[in-house]
């Protein structure tokens, strides 16, 4: 099964999205936007700053037909970010596996196809951009 990679916003403290990360929700929902992956996805890795954070094993990719719960920020209050109808999601259970090592990926807009060990191979995860 194939990974994919997307980037988290930059706008966010690392510390504060590794505390979304790592925070006790039941489950973690993804958007990857009107596309389905065309390749069954068994992981879901992010990279923030520049940096890769880690990864979340994905349960499943569902088509958000109003199924999904409504989103909600770490003090429990509904989130300003929903998920858009018709959007595909990753659904993702704990816990949030952090990168066994430094890597570095540059951000992106969507997502990407991505194998961690083929990667770091690569001279783009040893140097920051």
């Amino acid at each position: 099964m194939a990974s994919i990679i997307k980037t988290w916003p930059a706008f966010m403290a690392r510390e504060k999205v590794l505390q979304i990360f790592t925070h006790n929700w039941g489950a973690f929902y993804f958007t990857l936007g009107r596309g389905h992956p065309s390749r069954e996805i068994s992981e879901i890795w992010f990279t923030h700053g520049g940096e890769i954070l880690g990864c979340f094993t994905i349960a499943a990719v569902v088509r958000n037909e109003g199924q999904l719960p409504r989103l909600k920020r770490l003090d429990g209050e509904k989130s300003e970010w929903q998920i858009r109808p018709d959007h595909w999601v990753a659904a993702c259970n704990p816990p949030f596996v952090p990168a066994p090592q430094k890597a570095y990926y540059s951000g992106f807009r969507g997502w990407r196809y991505f194998d961690w060990t083929e990667y770091l191979s690569t001279i783009d995860a040893k140097v920051p951009l």
